[in-house]
């Protein structure tokens, strides 16, 4: 039964002109390179997907094309048909790998403009702030900070209920920005007095 089908197949195939045969198996390998390399700049999914599976296909056509060859040549003659194929498609499968860095790049530099014009949107915020700091007096609201920063540090020393030693925590750390920040704004500065409020009922809960 199966060398019967093996045998009819044979024959059909046999009945094929060589030169089709050949031409067929080129020419659908090629058309194949065709679509692929065209997906590739045309798709970014394609571009950025692996091109392992071309390799793949050309060690089949690789395969295919040994038999078709054995059909009318010697081995030795079909076997260097066969690798001089291979290796055109290894070429043809650095040309696509090729295509995918290149269309990446190319998209990494029509980007740069993008992330460059988004960053100076936040830049005309600090216009405001350098107005209103000159109303707050500055000797002053160091005087506070300081006295501020030494009574947080005494009140996280003591032995403190969770919530108070967050609330503790986010003031400590508001009260370092601030003082980077030097001269106060209108705004920092009910900020700082809140703050203050808040350790003074500390102070009074923990007796310090």
């Amino acid at each position: 039964m199966f060398t019967r089908f093996v045998n009819d197949v044979y024959s059909f195939v046999a009945k094929i002109p060589f030169d089709t045969l050949v031409w067929i198996v080129w020419g659908s390998y090629l058309g194949v390179f065709a679509v692929v390399l065209a997906l590739t700049v045309a798709s970014k999914s394609v571009k950025a997907a692996s091109k392992r599976p071309f390799l793949c296909l050309t060690n089949a056509y690789t395969a295919v094309n040994l038999s078709v060859y054995l059909l009318k040549c010697d081995l030795a003659q079909s076997v260097l048909i066969s690798v001089l194929f291979w290796a055109c498609g290894y070429i043809l499968y650095g040309a696509l790998c090729a295509a995918s860095k290149f269309g990446r790049k190319k998209e990494t530099a029509a980007e740069r403009p993008v992330t460059v014009l988004s960053m100076p949107v936040a830049a005309p915020a600090p216009a405001p702030t350098r107005v209103e700091r000159a109303e707050a007096p500055a000797a002053k609201n160091n005087v506070r900070l300081e006295h501020a920063a030494s009574v947080t540090e005494k009140l996280l020393s003591k032995n403190l209920g969770k919530s108070d030693r967050q609330e503790l925590e986010k003031i400590k750390n508001t009260l370092a920005v601030l003082k980077i920040k030097g001269a106060l704004s209108t705004t920092e500065t009910e900020i700082l007095n809140e703050n203050f409020n808040t350790l003074l009922k500390l102070m009074a809960k923990y007796n310090v």
